[in-house]
């Protein structure tokens, strides 16, 4: 028997063998009291995690607000300022930067996103100092020459045309409008080509005079160095920043997320894109471990059914995404859009209507969670879960004990969330 067909042979309440892959023992991270904080006399919070016996730093710098910080006029700032602010700065001009990143090997990224943007770094123990005082002077002493804003300007905006050129983007932007109405959310924080492009050198500096207060920044550390080095580090780089009283305004609920929604878009493809997007429990709920392990379960279904016995798609998939106002979405690509659907919304009624047995689901479970400890075995994944679960998720801690309420799923938790929230898409 299959693994596909024992797991809908589970839902059926017939016999079941385990899943061959959750045998294995799950890894263990490294324990809370390996991770601690602090926060500096004017009000920046660090997330510090000893991992001893790995050479790679990783560092994220987390700018608060997101969607919060931008309306339709100025959306795209973000990304555009982080970006620019790697092209130079007061104390390492760009070529001096670039060469310093290369010889080193270190890495710096920055994104912007709905609910936080991040400059991250990533290097080795032995460069950390120099890597630090880089990232550092990224953050704060930026110079946004306006020769480089027009050059990172062009890439984004040749990012924004490709992406109207590509079926599965165009589709998911037009999906995520649907529910985004109404919501700060539907100012994307990549912007747009209306939004971006009369932006200047002048409204980057002042944005970053406006983000540089510590009570909208967020520091997590993971590596081999000692908790003290670092808060040195951070308290002498940041000390004097001001503290300011930034505190997230709490987002509202999505208005048309009981409302259902259709869009047509004809296109001349070779095949047909089909996206649904609704709402889903956030980090921070209760609901949020059972709609995990149900978002696994639907996953395997749908490669079971949709591709695997009726080779309608190679590629039908749900995602549960991790936000503040939290969503999901369901995608397939697919010459057979009817039939596509239809076994899809199959496979959930079908979960909607079933109870899975205690045993079964207890390995289902198993191998989720040894899925997700995999995940986490580079420093710069468990830095971004560490920061994800502090801004998003209730504080950091919970990164941990979230795990024992997955574990603590039950058969008629799943059949609840199913029913909860796969609907009105």
């Amino acid at each position: 028997m299959t693994f596909f067909s024992t797991l809908r042979a589970l839902f059926l309440l017939t016999c079941f063998t385990a899943l061959a892959f959750a045998q294995a023992a799950a890894p263990k991270l490294a324990p809370v009291n390996d991770t601690e904080e602090f926060t500096t006399a004017n009000g920046l919070k660090t997330i510090h995690r000893r991992v001893q016996g790995n050479e790679v730093i990783a560092v994220r710098l987390y700018f608060k607000g997101g969607a919060r910080n931008i309306n339709d006029k100025n959306a795209g700032v973000e990304p555009l300022a982080l970006e620019v602010a790697q092209q130079g700065t007061k104390n390492f001009p760009k070529s001096q930067l670039n060469r310093e990143l290369a010889r080193m090997g270190t890495v710096l990224e920055s994104a912007g996103g709905y609910d936080y943007s991040i400059v991250a770094m990533r290097c080795v123990r032995q460069y950390f100092d120099r890597s630090w005082a880089l990232l550092t002077d990224v953050v704060l002493n930026p110079t946004f020459d306006e020769k480089e804003v027009a050059l990172v300007k062009e890439r984004l905006l040749s990012a924004l045309r490709q992406e109207n050129d590509d079926p599965d983007s165009t589709v998911a932007s037009a999906s995520d409008k649907l529910l985004y109405r109404s919501h700060p959310y539907f100012n994307r924080p990549t912007g747009t080509a209306a939004s971006i492009t009369p932006l200047t050198g002048a409204d980057l500096r002042a944005w970053h005079a406006k983000m540089i207060e510590t009570s909208k920044m967020l520091v997590v550390f993971v590596g081999d160095v000692p908790f003290a080095d670092i808060k040195t580090k951070v308290e002498t780089s940041f000390g004097k920043l001001a503290q300011g009283a930034f505190k997230p305004a709490p987002l509202p609920a999505f208005a048309t997320a009981n409302q259902p929604a259709f869009d047509l878009m004809q296109r001349s493809v070779q095949t047909n894109y089909i996206r649904a997007t609704f709402t889903a429990p956030a980090l921070d709920h209760p609901d949020y471990p059972a709609m995990n392990v149900l978002t696994n379960i639907l996953q395997q279904l749908f490669f079971q059914e949709v591709r695997v016995k009726r080779n309608l798609s190679y590629g039908a998939d749900v995602n549960l995404l991790a936000l503040s106002s939290n969503a999901a979405n369901m995608t397939v690509t697919t010459q057979k859009p009817n039939e596509t659907v239809r076994v899809m919304f199959e496979q959930i009624d079908f979960l909607q209507k079933q109870i899975i047995r205690e045993e079964p689901l207890g390995n289902i479970i198993s191998g989720f969670l040894t899925q997700y400890y995999t995940k986490l075995e580079t420093n710069d994944a468990q830095a971004a879960r560490l920061g994800e679960y502090e801004m998003l998720g209730g504080g950091w801690r919970r990164s941990f004990t979230w795990l024992e309420d997955v574990r603590k799923v039950k058969p008629e938790d799943i059949q609840r969330v199913a029913k909860a929230y796969l609907k009105n898409f």
